[in-house]
């Protein structure tokens, strides 16, 4: 999911587990409850049938996955938790 984020894919997925904290409904994808087919059909379709929000919420994806699962970043994040725990 977030590979598929990091190169301009917008995502549509279920609220399940983890995944809310990498997609964010209505901002870089769709989240759908789980099973629900509608609501999965629903998202498909209103991705599919606007452009401009397919060009918004892929442009987001990126930005999203650059901001906050880049390497180096979620390095640092997790080094300040550890300097603060120490100190």
């Amino acid at each position: 999911m977030l590979e598929a984020m990091a190169s301009g894919l917008p995502v549509i997925a279920t609220l399940h587990g983890g995944i809310p904290e990498a997609v964010h409904s209505g901002y870089d994808g769709l989240l759908v409850p789980e099973r629900d087919t509608a609501a999965l059909a629903n998202a498909l379709f209103e991705i599919a049938e606007d452009s401009v929000t397919y060009e918004t919420f892929s442009r987001n994806a990126a930005q999203s996955v650059r901001e906050n699962f880049e390497q180096g970043r979620s390095i640092a994040r997790l080094e300040g938790f550890y300097r603060e725990l120490i100190n």
